[in-house]
């Protein structure tokens, strides 16, 4: 995204004629003709537009910025030109900057270049209508002049209004930031997770330790994304409402930027679980810098004005996320059913995968193919099957006998043999001694 410049083209920014004489048909032919580059923005005529009203709808929903030649202009300033009556130069054109669409393109081209348009156009309208007005007086001998001097040295000027509210200090970066700092958060625990579960494998059940993981991992994003709406909302200060930085937070609006934060983090999050519980310690960073690195440039650059291949961070949670918390929080270029789709999709798709590796993971225990920090059979951080000697639920068990096991059948063995020993002693005295009565009796 550093050659952004180079991809300025990609915005279009419309120009609308409402007036219906020469002067409006003239300001639209001077800003068509302006030479097309590839680091500017590309105009473009809108014709099917007839109100103002409705200019500012068409810029809200769809357009980057639009330049409205207001209705009546040529005959207004021909009659200020000619009687003298009053002129408002300032009602001459109007500026609709659309700022929810993203603050970053924003800022470096849409609205310098409709405002620097605006204002070469009224200069040189200026300059070439004092020209013209000086060639009439000369040629009519007439030295009166009953001209309107504002419609005559100003004769074009133009109204800034904005569209889709989205002016916060910092709000180019505000949201994807919270977004991935609540990100982070959450990140921390799942890790934790990857090395306080591998006893669940042994003991418990496949779908309860899924099920486990998905309700400890949505109620962590539930915490933290509520914790940023909190920030965000405090970030914007008790007056942002006179100063129009953005629609009044409401209570539903409050839900719909805790639930946005929600939404983007979530399948993010399912989707690290998935892949950190099958990496191995060594690499389980990897994983995690790969998500979230993309997501950040997507939520904070401009997408637009990135290479074609750059274009895959449409897709993105925090760039979807980011369009739909833009329109909650200023009602600018509503994309509501694309950004639920693509974050519902992206949550179910997150789920399904992280039910598989869960069963892959429970797999590799039961068979010894990960120890007790995860690493595989056969790498040099293997620690050996000594985790797998708890018996499983239904295996019995087929270790070996340890050291002590022996030892206590050592000792067991000599006793038995010392007990038969000292049995046999006492069947010889009695052999003997029966012999001896035997003896005296005959001798009696």
């Amino acid at each position: 995204n550093f050659k952004r410049s180079q991809y300025a083209f990609r915005i279009d920014i419309d120009v609308i004629n409402l007036d219906d004489g020469p002067v409006g048909e003239a300001i639209t032919n001077t800003i068509l003709a302006i030479p097309k580059e590839k680091t500017s923005p590309t105009w473009r005529l809108k014709n099917d537009i007839s109100t103002i009203d409705e200019a500012r709808e068409y810029t809200r929903k769809y357009g980057w910025g639009t330049l409205v030649i207001n209705k009546g202009l040529s005959s207004s300033l021909n009659d200020s030109l000619t009687t003298g009556s009053s002129y408002n130069s300032s009602a001459a054109i109007t500026v609709l900057e659309q700022e929810g669409r993203h603050p970053i393109a924003q800022l470096l081209f849409v609205k310098f270049t409709l405002e620097g348009t605006a204002e070469t156009i009224a200069t040189q309208y200026a300059i070439q209508q004092l020209t013209e007005y000086r060639s009439n007086i000369v040629s009519s001998n007439d030295k009166t002049v009953v001209a309107n001097l504002d419609a005559l040295f100003r004769p074009i000027g133009f109204t800034v209004e904005r569209v889709g509210l989205y002016g916060i200090s910092l709000g180019a970066i505000l949201l994807p930031l919270g977004m991935m700092v609540s990100f982070v958060c959450v990140l921390v625990p799942v890790m934790m997770l990857k090395f306080g579960s591998y006893p669940a494998y042994k003991t418990t059940r496949h779908k309860s330790i899924f099920s486990f993981l998905v309700v400890v991992i949505f109620i962590l994003c539930l915490g933290f994304s509520f914790y940023a709406t909190i920030a965000f909302v405090a970030f914007r200060g008790p007056n942002y409402n006179k100063q129009k930085l953005g629609l009044p937070v409401t209570g539903g609006r409050f839900f719909s930027i805790w639930m946005t934060y929600l939404l983007t983090i979530f399948p993010m999050s399912l989707w690290i679980k998935s892949l950190a519980i099958l990496v191995p310690p060594a690499f389980v960073a990897i994983p995690s810098v790969l998500t979230l690195i993309p997501n950040t440039l997507a939520g904070l650059s401009v997408v637009e004005l990135s290479s074609s291949f750059f274009q895959w961070f449409h897709g993105l949670p925090f760039y979807q996320g980011g369009v739909l918390a833009r329109y909650v929080i200023g009602g600018g270029y509503p994309k509501l059913g694309q950004c639920l789709g693509v974050l519902f999709g992206e949550t179910a798709f997150s789920l399904i995968l992280l039910y598989f590796c869960t069963l892959i993971q429970q797999h590799f225990v039961h068979t010894g193919a990960v120890d007790h920090m995860g690493n595989y059979r056969g790498t040099k951080a293997y620690l050996g099957s000594a985790f797998n000697k708890t018996p499983a639920l239904d295996d019995s068990s087929t270790d070996e006998p340890s050291s002590a096991s022996l030892e206590a059948g050592k000792t067991t063995s000599r006793q038995r043999r010392f007990s038969e020993h000292i049995m046999a002693i006492a069947d010889d005295e009695a052999m003997i001694t029966q012999a001896g009565m035997q003896n005296e009796t005959v001798a009696l």
